[in-house]
């Protein structure tokens, strides 16, 4: 049975925020959100590891770079497990995390070993406006923002969409955490489509219906041709210690593709 260590109820001025909640079982501690649903986890013998499979998803994005991206914005901090990840796995990127919820990011610091210096900063503020704020400054935009029991609305809406594209550098690529099951999943990703011009991926977790939809800033070029995509997938494999190989093979059960490359 799971040891809840930590209960904190957000402020009341302000937005309407969910409650924080930490519990710990076997070894893994967890972060809710306003219900019952794990939103982190973190392995507490080994804080960098990826415990949820959605989140191993999530960064199939470094498949669709050409290099190892020199700036990541997380949009959605819960308990820090993918900038607590960028950080120990990709020694020459910065990251900034944006959150909303100042006790979200006070659990993170307090429970979760999230480390802050020169290459993650946190800043609690509305990810929506500070996407409107930056222009071509991110190789990578990761969406992995919820209310609670929902996707955020605005989140998948054609402005900040609009915005993370225009935040993205030429050969940027943004990644949301997509529920498969959701009744309005394919309207989701068929708004990434209109925004990206077409250029999205869906990359489905390993478990629990997670999908993360890949969008490209721009033109795809040789990036998703299958070899290309294979050899990039074994260095990763090797130099940032996931599965790459897998996630090759679920893109192209998941997306159309020739013998030789994939169609988004």
């Amino acid at each position: 049975m799971a040891k809840f260590l930590q209960r904190r109820r957000s402020r009341d001025s302000g937005p309407a925020l969910p409650d924080v909640r930490v519990a710990e079982e076997r070894g893994i501690r967890s972060l809710y959100l306003g219900s019952d649903t794990i939103q982190s986890s973190m392995r507490l013998s080994d804080p960098t590891e990826l415990v949820l499979t959605y989140t191993h998803a999530m960064m199939g994005f470094l498949l669709c770079l050409p290099s190892a991206p020199a700036a990541i914005l997380h949009i959605g901090l819960g308990g820090g497990s993918l900038p607590r990840f960028c950080h120990a796995r990709l020694p020459d990127t910065r990251n900034i995390a944006v959150e909303l919820n100042p006790e979200v990011i006070a659990v993170a610091r307090s429970l979760f070993a999230l480390p802050e210096d020169e290459r993650l900063q946190v800043i609690q503020g509305d990810g929506v406006q500070f996407v409107g704020e930056r222009t071509a400054e991110f190789d990578a935009v990761l969406v992995d923002a919820f209310d609670g029991h929902d996707l955020i609305a605005e989140m998948v809406a054609e402005p900040f969409l609009h915005d993370c594209r225009q935040t993205l550098t030429e050969n940027g690529v943004l990644v949301m955490n997509l529920w498969g099951n959701h009744p309005h999943y394919r309207r989701h990703v068929d708004c990434l489509r209109q925004a990206f011009d077409g250029r999205v991926l869906t990359l489905p977790a390993a478990s629990h219906g997670n999908v993360a939809a890949l969008a490209l800033a721009g033109p795809a070029g040789h990036r998703l041709r299958l070899d290309a995509l294979e050899a990039r997938a074994r260095q990763l494999t090797a130099d940032v210690e996931l599965d790459f190989m897998a996630m090759v093979a679920a893109l192209k059960r998941d997306n159309p593709h020739t013998a030789s490359r994939l169609l988004p």
